[in-house]
């Protein structure tokens, strides 16, 4: 459950904002409200002076665990493309709005993104524009979850933010009514509960590096706002030390 010690918020100079795959579409893999329904989160939080670096993941394409045609190493090489073509979605439609976007790739295809460069990066950030990482950790077997977290680790983003469609994370099945709300949390316990919202991987390089996150519904308008600038939104969870 929750600690028993309440967390002071962070409010970050810079953060990662992993957005998955199914904020892109609905019906269809990219439908035009929802992309600029993300744009007009990403818009408002930059708004307010943090520095924004965006995961992106690729379920509205592909969802390497779930499709049952390719084995699973080649469906999650198949779902880090999927990432791609939603990364080169929010580099064309942000760049249309006149914001610099640099587009890194951990599964790198020339003509269309850069490698990952964290340093790049880093300057890129400072100068004002957004960053946006695809292609997962570059490996199968890891989430974008694993990604956002060792994209955070390594441009020293200040804090995690997980845009789901539920209000955050729930001591069980969040459509059961016997499942509690969890507003804090430490990552300790998250793993130990197995509540599963995010995975281990991502969970333990967290707790090393530190970083907290705050996972909330990115559906919720204003909602990624609302969680840099520190209200208590969504469920943060955080490391024990």
């Amino acid at each position: 459950m929750s600690s028993s010690k309440k967390p002071t918020r962070v409010t970050p100079s810079r953060a990662v904002i992993k957005i998955s795959g199914a904020g892109f579409g609905g019906t269809d893999p990219l439908e035009p409200e929802s992309i600029d329904y993300i744009l007009d989160q990403v818009n408002q939080a930059r708004e307010g002076g943090t520095e924004i670096a965006l995961v992106v993941g690729g379920g509205n394409i592909i969802r390497g665990r779930e499709q049952k045609v390719l084995s699973r190493t080649a469906g999650d090489l198949a779902g880090m493309v999927g990432t791609t073509v939603n990364g080169i979605v929010l580099r064309d439609k942000l760049q249309s709005s006149n914001v610099p976007v640099l587009l890194q790739s951990a599964l790198p295809i020339d003509r269309v993104t850069d490698p990952v460069d964290p340093d790049r990066a880093d300057a890129h950030l400072r100068d004002g524009g957004v960053v946006v990482f695809v292609g997962g950790t570059g490996n199968p077997y890891f989430t974008t979850d694993s990604a956002a977290a060792l994209r955070a680790g390594e441009i020293g983003a200040d804090l995690i933010l997980k845009g789901t469609n539920v209000r955050g994370v729930f001591s069980g099945d969040p459509s059961e009514e016997d499942a509690e709300f969890l507003p804090e949390l430490t990552y300790e316990s998250l793993v130990e509960q197995a509540l599963g919202i995010i995975d281990v991987a991502a969970a333990k390089i967290c707790q090393e590096t530190g970083i907290p996150m705050v996972i909330f519904d990115l559906f919720e308008d204003g909602a990624a706002t609302r969680a840099l600038n520190g209200e208590e939104i969504g469920t943060y969870v955080y490391p024990e030390k």
